[in-house]
């Protein structure tokens, strides 16, 4: 069974729709890059599966839960690390965790052991004594990751999670979404840096106009050719590059984003 699972789903802010139909599947210990425009339907996506909109139609399944069914069972099922830093700057990492975790309803021994594991998984242990306002931009960003693995869930959101970092900060996050993915932890992760999803994700979905018009393997994706409808090419067709492929499929290159 898949670990997410979206079946048309629709999602609409008054007469306009955001999500048409989407339907697609994450399985644990996949990162699945959710890549597209602007108005593309990405954040209402990730914000339908998060809860924080309303689904006009479809379903969204979280290990087979449904949110209107098992509404706080569904939502310990995933974590998630949103674009704006979701920090308290005047408390120290580990207030942070142990406000953050106090919201999971943990508390004691057993808070305090994870609040131990997730610094540690982050390599922030020796500077969890220290102010937030006083950390790198990088340092500030695997805070935020730790946030959300408090609850060790089995699918991670992650929405712009590299915003404003450098080179080596970039590669610290990636290394531990790649732990948690050999941990068999499923992901879906939005990007405006198509070189990070080649780099990171097992499968890569570019949608456009609130549908998901590609999706497949990036070796799959970047076979594609537009001619006259969408498909893969095979072994011996001349391969694109991811960003080609973007810009034939949504006419828009991710650089003007």
């Amino acid at each position: 069974m898949a670990v997410l699972a979206l079946e048309n789903l629709v999602v609409r802010y008054g007469g306009m729709v955001a999500v048409a139909g989407l339907s697609l599947e994450v399985q644990a210990g996949e990162i699945f890059g959710l890549l597209g425009p602007n108005g593309s339907g990405k954040s209402s996506t990730i914000g339908a599966i998060a809860g924080d909109c309303s689904i006009s139609e479809g379903t969204v399944r979280l290990n087979g839960l449904l949110e209107r069914d098992h509404p706080l069972q569904y939502r310990r099922q995933f974590g998630l690390v949103p674009q704006e830093l979701a920090l308290y700057d005047d408390l120290t990492a580990r207030q942070n965790l142990k406000l953050f975790g106090s919201l999971y309803g943990s508390s004691g021994r057993l808070l305090k052991r994870r609040i131990d594991e997730v610094l540690y998984f982050v390599q922030l242990t020796d500077q969890a004594h220290r102010v937030v306002r006083t950390y790198s931009g990088g340092m500030q960003r695997r805070l935020n990751l730790a946030c959300a693995l408090l609850h060790a869930p089995s699918l991670l959101l992650l929405d712009e999670p590299t915003v404003g970092l450098d080179i080596q900060s970039r590669e610290a996050v990636f290394a531990c979404l790649r732990q948690l993915r050999d941990r068999g932890t499923a992901m879906v992760f939005t990007t405006h840096h198509l070189a990070e999803a080649e780099q990171l994700c097992d499968r890569i979905g570019i949608m456009e106009q609130g549908q998901l018009i590609l999706s497949g393997t990036l070796a799959e994706v970047m076979g594609w050719r537009r001619d006259g409808a969408h498909r893969f090419g095979g072994p011996t067709r001349r391969r694109t590059r991811l960003e080609q492929v973007f810009l034939e499929l949504t006419g828009r290159s991710v650089r003007d984003e």
